[in-house]
């Protein structure tokens, strides 16, 4: 289901980018022998099997890549390894962050080959000498089974709360990026000049809105104000989250290849900002910073143009009689 809307969202919103760029949240990338796929083919949770031509990038978060055709771009993968078959021909770089190489006699690189470690791996588990007679576990009081129940039932709850985290980002950075593309890019190129006037201007927001809404409140005609707040405040979020979605993207995308679009920044950012869910509490802090940024990214916008704006020209005096 997932994939299905992603790739409705990016076939109904950017129909040049989708043709250039293919993405899957799970499952494998297969390019079969004798065939040939054009652009960059990207998956998380999953792998990418070239075995035909691939006329692009491969890249993968949490997968492998497996190549005995032609890629004529980079092979790149986080948390994966690249297995290079001795038919294998890349144009470009192969690069791994947490994983290996494994590159077959005959297989033919163009660009350089790069294996990096983001983490050491954990020390070996000793493993205690076995005994002759081990008695039994205790079981566990019913309190403590309910226990465990409990944080398994909470643990699934918070994963189906971040994969709709993941969907809606990336869903709702392709609509409106589509919908308002210069506005978007306006939010990114603010976000890039003046990052820490629209962090500023972000706190200043949540700082300001609750005396604000109170203030409003205490007037008959302030009321509806009160009332439209809400939808006014989720509409600057939805356009300075999507803003940090172009921003991102385009740094991202940008270390793999020139061609790009908006509609692709805005899906590839969402995607890489929607993982960040999946991290407990540090996940959801790093968002509601985004969030924050991007709201700043827009009030200052606001402010500029209102500034910016001519004042009205007095009225001519009338002719003298003649």
């Amino acid at each position: 289901m997932k994939t299905v809307l992603a790739v409705l969202a990016v076939l109904l919103l950017a129909e040049g980018a989708a043709a250039q760029f293919s993405m899957q949240f799970s499952g494998d990338i297969v390019i079969p022998r004798d065939t040939t796929r054009q652009g960059t083919a990207m998956t998380m949770n999953g792998r990418i099997i070239v075995d035909g031509t691939l006329r692009g990038d491969a890249i993968t978060m949490n997968g492998d890549v497996t190549v005995s055709g032609t890629v004529t771009g980079n092979v790149r993968t986080f948390n994966g390894n690249i297995i290079l078959a001795s038919s294998a021909v890349v144009g470009g770089d192969v690069w791994t962050a947490n994983g290996r190489v494994s590159r077959a006699p005959g297989a033919q690189v163009g660009g350089r080959i790069r294996s990096e470690t983001v983490a050491p791996p954990p020390p070996p588990t000793p493993v205690p000498p076995p005994t002759a007679l081990t008695p039994p576990p205790p079981q566990a009081p019913p309190s403590l089974r309910w226990d465990g129940m409990w944080s398994q039932w909470w643990s699934r709850v918070m994963r189906a709360v971040a994969t709709m985290t993941l969907v809606g980002f990336v869903v709702l950075a392709a609509l409106v990026t589509a919908v308002f593309p210069h506005q978007i890019r306006r939010v990114a190129r603010s976000l890039s000049d003046a990052p820490g006037e629209s962090l500023l201007a972000g706190i200043g927001v949540w700082i300001l809105l609750p005396p604000l809404a109170a203030v409003l409140a205490l007037s008959i005609v302030g009321i509806p104000a009160v009332v439209m707040l809400p939808f006014i405040l989720a509409l600057v979020g939805v356009v300075g989250i999507a803003g940090v979605a172009v921003l991102i993207g385009e740094r991202f995308i940008g270390a793999f290849q020139r061609e790009r679009s908006d509609a692709l920044d805005a899906v590839v950012g969402a995607a890489l900002l929607g993982v960040l869910a999946f991290l407990p509490w540090l996940g959801w802090l790093a968002i509601l910073f985004a969030l924050t940024w991007g709201v700043g990214a827009v009030i200052l916008l606001l402010f500029h143009r209102m500034r910016s704006r001519p004042a009205a020209a007095p009225p001519a005096a009338p002719a003298p009689p003649a």
